[in-house]
């Protein structure tokens, strides 16, 4: 359980509009999300807005669930919606809130740049499981 980042319904795709979190009907399939790769980016926070959103899987993993488009963020390719935000400067955001994630971010002072540490959930193609 602990590999597990986040699981959606229905659908193995990474989408943050399926992700569980209600109920689960008879037909329903559950896909779970595991942790891949991790790794680390360095980023100038600027007077504009990062551009995530961020969400909370309720068992202290938060991750990436929308990047806004012409945003800091959104400048940086491999940085994917789906993948969880494990430190920021080097401390652990493990089983934090989504809020304190968020502050943990807008403490960072403006023209300062600062590492994130994200974990991409694991892509498997179809036939390679």
């Amino acid at each position: 359980a602990s590999q597990i980042l986040y699981c959606t319904l229905n659908t193995h795709r990474i989408d943050m509009g399926h992700l569980l979190g209600g109920q689960i009907g008879l037909d329903d399939f559950i896909f779970a999300h595991c942790k891949g790769i991790a790794q680390e980016f360095v980023i100038k926070n600027s007077k504009d807005s990062l551009g995530l959103t961020i969400a909370d899987n309720g068992a202290g993993y938060n991750f990436i669930e929308g990047i806004e488009e012409n945003s800091v963020v959104s400048n940086i390719p491999s940085i994917e919606i789906g993948d969880h935000i494990e430190e920021i400067n080097g401390q652990s955001l493990t089983g934090f809130s989504q809020e304190e994630v968020l502050k943990t971010l807008e403490t960072i002072p403006d023209e300062t740049k600062f590492t994130i540490r994200l974990v991409k959930p694991k892509k498997f193609k179809l036939g390679k499981f």
